[in-house]
Parts: C-alpha cells; structure tokens; sequence
C-alpha cells in the first residue's frame, strides 16, 4: 500500500511535534511530489529547531512558490530566536510578492521591538501607515440554522 498525501502530512506533522528533524527530512526528501503544505511542515519544524538557514534554503528551493503561511512561520522563528538578520531577507522578499500584509510588517515591528531596536520597530509601524497597507481585520463565521453570520474585529481606532 502507498501512502497518500495527506498520510504524508500526518506523518511530518508527526515529526515536527516529536521533535524529529531528520526524520522528517527524509521524509520529504523520499516524496515524489510533496505539495506546499508538506513543506509548510518541515519549514515549520526546522523553524522550530532554530535551524533558520536550512529553513531559508528550504524554501529558496521549493518548486512552487511560497504562500503567505511559510513566509509567515519564517517570520515568526527570526522572532523567537531573535533572529533579526534572517528576519531582515524575509521581509526583503515579502516586500516583493503582492501578498505581503500588514501581519508580515508587524511581526518584522515586533522582531525588532524584542531586540531593542526600537527606532526600526517605530519606522516599520510608520511604512504600514504611510504605504496605506491593508489591515485585514480579524473575523470569525458561525453557522445557524443553515445560514452563515460573519463577525469582525474593529480597530479601536475607527470607532468613532
């Protein structure tokens, strides 16, 4: 029996909670097609491994393009290692993708803010303003009785 894809995934997911790196290396390396969302797992797991460069390489070296999601898990592991040179080319790259979003801009504020580079963390929030950045509010969506109500978060500042 061969396993599918999304055994595939549980399987690295597997890996990436048990803390198995190389494990979970091999078995990316063993896939024949593995989609975004297996190597989302392994960004992830290497991220959390503190093992930034090989996270970067992983990336610069996938056939499809990276989502906003691998981005983002790169951003948030330059934060928790307080990594802000690694954090510095994500968000270099970023910048270029028409994807890029206020959430990229703010975890690059808050990696500087988290090592004492103030200024910088200042003059991104002040891009963000400037450059008119989309701010997606947050939001959730329930259903009853068969039809869907969506709820948003408003800014603070836009009540009025």
């Amino acid at each position: 029996m061969t396993p599918n894809e999304v055994t595939l995934l549980g399987v690295l997911t597997a890996c990436y909670h048990a803390g198995l790196v190389e494990e979970g290396l091999q078995q990316l390396n063993a896939m024949l097609e593995p989609r975004i969302k297996h190597y989302g797992c392994v960004v992830g797991m290497l991220d959390r491994a503190g093992r930034l460069d090989e996270a970067e390489e992983l990336v610069a070296a996938m056939p499809a393009h990276p989502d906003v999601l691998i981005w983002g898990s790169l951003l948030v592991a330059c934060r928790a290692h307080g990594d802000v040179e690694h954090a510095e080319r994500v968000m270099l790259r970023r910048t270029t993708d028409a994807d890029a979003d206020t959430g990229d801009y703010v975890l690059m504020s808050n990696t500087y803010a988290s090592n004492d580079r103030h200024g910088k963390a200042v003059k991104v929030r002040r891009q963000i303003r400037r450059n008119e950045i989309d701010k997606v509010p947050g939001c959730s969506l329930i259903e009853i009785d068969g039809v869907v109500h969506e709820f948003k978060a408003i800014p603070a500042n836009s009540i009025r």
